[in-house]
């Protein structure tokens, strides 16, 4: 359950952040993708009293003629936040669903911010938009929906991002929050289908997953299966655990860096405000 007083932690967070920002950019604005801004569109010929200060000197140099730099305005980024909602997310406390959910809506508040716009959708075994993109979209109701919806067993991430790459129309980031408990091969193909755009994936965990304290005699249960394995789990068992746990979240991050896309770990045991601040610069690097 994400507790709708969460929006007044996140705009205290945003406002000393904003004011952080400030006073080392002096009103600067750093990002590279969000915000207005303007692109190199092409030249004229010079003519009385066009702006000297865009007359291209480089080209003067070639041509000995005066031309005057033409720009557009750069259009704003939208941001697609798309929350995994299999079972495995409802695992911790707390719940990965709800960290990561967090997460998601501390993006989509502060692109309200940046102006810039944005979609928050979840994923399953189907993908489901949960808000319109207009600037003006509703915070708390995306906390309410989140609340809401029932986790299904399977995450089929290769289909969903596969399926949601045809909705994407302009320059547009994606960050994928999920535990990514996954084959490797839906992962990479889920990526591959959406290579035009910037990715961002998220990988969450719980933090007994990262570092499990129980040993000896275990129930162990799977979230999406609901199968049940009685075992004993010794230092050594563990440590293999980890060890597999580590080279899966590797092969990930090697799948993002060939793809170009970026990769972060966080674990729901850190200041959910200060993952979304990690996930943020990402965004903006």
């Amino acid at each position: 359950m994400i507790d709708i007083e969460f929006l007044d932690e996140l705009q205290k967070f945003q406002l000393a952040l904003t004011k952080h920002s400030d006073e080392r950019s002096q009103g600067e604005q750093s990002s590279s993708f969000t915000g207005q801004g303007m692109i190199f569109k092409d030249h004229k010929q010079y003519a009385p009293g066009d702006d000297i200060r865009k007359i291209d000197w480089k080209a003067y140099a070639r041509t000995k003629d005066y031309f005057v730099k033409r720009f557009e305005e750069e259009k704003n980024l939208t941001l697609h936040i798309l929350l995994d909602r299999s079972s495995s997310m409802d695992y911790g406390e707390p719940k990965k669903y709800d960290y990561g959910g967090k997460i998601g809506i501390a993006i989509a508040d502060m692109a309200l911010n940046t102006n810039d716009r944005f979609r928050f959708s979840v994923f399953s075994e189907t993908i489901t938009d949960i808000s319109s993109g207009r600037r003006n979209s509703n915070t708390p109701s995306i906390i309410s929906t989140l609340n809401q919806l029932r986790k299904t067993p399977e995450s089929r991430v290769e289909r969903c991002l596969t399926e949601y790459s045809s909705r994407i129309k302009n320059k547009s980031a994606v960050i994928i929050i999920s535990d990514f408990l996954t084959d490797l091969e839906d992962i990479e193909s889920g990526i591959e289908s959406l290579k035009n755009t910037e990715v961002i994936l998220v990988n969450v965990f719980d933090k007994e997953e990262i570092d499990p304290s129980f040993e000896g005699d275990t129930i162990l249960k799977d979230p999406e299966s609901e199968s049940t394995l009685r075992t004993y789990l010794s230092s050594r068992t563990k440590n293999k655990y980890q060890k597999q746990l580590k080279e899966h979240t590797e092969q990930i991050e090697e799948i993002a860096n060939k793809h170009g896309a970026r990769y972060l770990q966080v674990s729901t045991g850190d200041d959910v405000l200060e993952s979304f601040l990690e996930v943020w610069q990402a965004i903006n690097r």
